[in-house]
């Protein structure tokens, strides 16, 4: 059984031929970054292809090692799970980074430092 799209009941996994497997994903939804490292995480186990299918999307090709005996689905939900942590990961990186940094600067800086943003 393939994942179905409710909405408009296209497969968002599909069998292309015999033990290969593709993914499709909205790049307004997925930056290139996310779908890297979520593929990346996956190369042990299986082959996989990357590359732009049409305007705005980007399609992932997996196949199986042949020392894996991996259930196809599971691994492609896996997949997509993968992608939207990564994505999510990036997302908070852009919006709350540079809080993170500055955290990181006063608990690591200098103690002159904090001082002197107290006397002021």
């Amino acid at each position: 059984m393939l994942m179905t799209n409710t909405q408009n009941k296209q497969p968002f996994i599909t069998e292309t031929e015999p033990g290969v497997f593709f993914v499709k994903l909205k790049k307004v939804y997925y930056e290139q970054e996310a779908v890297m490292q979520a593929s990346y995480k996956f190369t042990k186990s299986c082959f996989i292809k990357i590359d732009a299918v049409e305007d705005g999307y980007v399609g992932i090709w997996f196949k199986a090692k042949p020392q894996f005996n991996i259930d196809p689905e599971l691994l492609l939900c896996e997949y997509c799970n993968e992608v939207l942590d990564q994505q999510v990961r990036l997302d908070l990186e852009k919006r709350y980074g540079t809080i993170r940094d500055n955290i990181y600067q006063f608990a690591f800086g200098p103690i002159k430092d904090r001082m002197d943003d107290i006397d002021e």
